[in-house]
């Protein structure tokens, strides 16, 4: 790939299938970290035990976590939380629990009309508290598939304990004809428009603001502040699923003929992911833990109400975020929130907002030689926004370079002069520092 061959090029050598597991700490510093070898099953799913601990022990002067999940910024003790903030907690107008994405006729329990027997499988018991209120559930993941109905493709194979009962809550909505493939997004804001659900997709295999989705909204509510064993099972649940519902529609007589042909004509695309039997190599993390530092990004810096005085890089995208939960709500089903699609809250500089390098470093009582560009300080509306790889691209070439000056000059990250020492090179690496007008 192409970052192997840019590592190869400058000599860098990549641990790979090695993960965090302790961090040893002294004065406010990370001295070194360990590392346990778990090497990943044949579809690619972490594992939820490691093959040998303490398998590594890495030193060094600077460390950055440009992980999804944040384990090294929290095994340093470095503040985080995950979630969504109320409106009152930053002042955001978006924040916290939001109406139901879409609502559908199909009855939740396991013996209709009798709370007492149970929820149907795939459903949370999941409660939204009132409008705009903090809870800690995270927008849904997925995996960015390449399907193809190519001969040569490779299988989608059920898994092997599939049973049936686990998809009834799509067996009803069908037998119901419930419209469980409509959803909405808000693309202006305060105005919904339809949105559309799908399984198979030959482009991006993630995306439906709707029930029928290839994931099941909320089920990885567990996953940002999971321990590795938790993390391994919701990420093969994701994977399972798919399987299943393949199974389902291919063998079921309540699946739709359509429906039918498409699971029986789709498998996953040759030649990209075949060492994991076509599954990507990384799950679709959309949001998972995030810093709590000096600076905290929020819908202000969205909507270009700030100017900060250290940016490290610019980020250009709307508020865009996916449903948290699928749930019960009053004898129906309903997925929570996730209307906000690619939602621009200005015109101002065209979008564009600066991130500054207080919000990729640590408070300084906290850790003096760590950078996280990824897991950075945002809240949870700012994050829909910052999301982006390029973003966090860029991010990551700016906290390299701040890495290298703290190394040079012996000091702590924080101790960093922007104006004459950080700025300079990083515009000499030509980022991109300055929203236009």
């Amino acid at each position: 790939t192409l970052f192997s061959d840019l590592a190869a090029e400058h000599g860098i050598r990549v641990v790979r299938e090695h993960r965090v597991q302790a961090v040893n700490l002294a004065d406010g510093s990370i001295r070194s970290i360990t590392l346990e070898h778990a090497p990943p099953d044949r579809f690619g799913c972490p594992a939820e035990r490691a093959a040998a601990r303490d398998a590594a022990t890495i030193t060094a002067t600077v460390f950055i976590d440009c992980s999804y999940e944040g384990d090294l910024m929290a095994r340093a003790g470095v503040g985080y939380t995950f979630g969504r903030e109320s409106t009152e907690e930053y002042g955001e107008s978006l924040a916290g629990v939001r109406p139901p994405l879409a609502r559908y006729a199909i009855d939740p329990y396991v013996r209709p009309g009798d709370p007492k027997s149970g929820l149907l499988p795939l459903l949370q018991d999941y409660v939204p508290g009132p409008l705009g209120s903090a809870d800690r559930q995270t927008m849904g993941y997925g995996f960015r598939w390449k399907f193809s109905t190519k001969d040569n493709r490779l299988p989608i194979d059920p898994p092997d304990d599939y049973d049936p009962r686990t998809f009834e809550l799509y067996r009803r909505g069908f037998l119901a004809k419930a419209n469980i493939t409509e959803g909405r997004r808000m693309r202006v804001l305060d105005t919904y428009e339809p949105a559309g659900g799908r399984i198979y997709s030959l482009g991006a295999g993630n995306l439906a603001r709707a029930l029928w989705a290839p994931t099941v909204y909320g089920c990885n509510a567990d996953y940002p502040d999971g321990d590795y064993a938790t993390r391994s099972r919701i990420w093969r649940f994701h994977q399972e699923f798919l399987r299943g519902i393949t199974q389902f529609l291919r063998t079921d007589p309540a699946a739709p003929a359509d429906q039918k042909a498409k699971a029986e004509s789709h498998g996953f695309e040759p030649g990209i992911f075949d060492d994991t039997g076509g599954w990507p190599h990384q799950m679709y993390i959309r949001e998972a833990r995030r810093m709590k530092a000096a600076y905290v990004l929020t819908q202000r810096d969205l909507e270009a109400e700030t100017t900060p005085d250290d940016p490290v890089g610019l980020a250009s995208y709307g508020v865009d975020d996916w449903p948290y939960a699928t749930h019960p709500l009053e004898g129906d089903v309903a997925l929570q929130g996730g209307e906000f699609s690619m939602l621009y809250l200005t015109e101002q500089h065209r979008g564009i907002y600066a991130i500054p390098y207080r919000a990729i470093v640590p408070r300084r009582e906290e850790c003096t030689n760590l950078l996280v560009p990824v897991c950075c300080s945002a809240s949870h509306i700012a994050m829909t926004s910052l999301r982006m790889e390029p973003v966090w691209m860029i991010l990551g070439e700016s906290a390299g370079i701040a890495a290298a000056l703290a190394v040079a000059a012996r000091r702590a990250v924080q101790d960093l002069d922007y104006a004459t020492v950080l700025r300079p090179k990083l515009i000499a690496a030509k980022q991109r520092l300055d929203r236009p007008a």
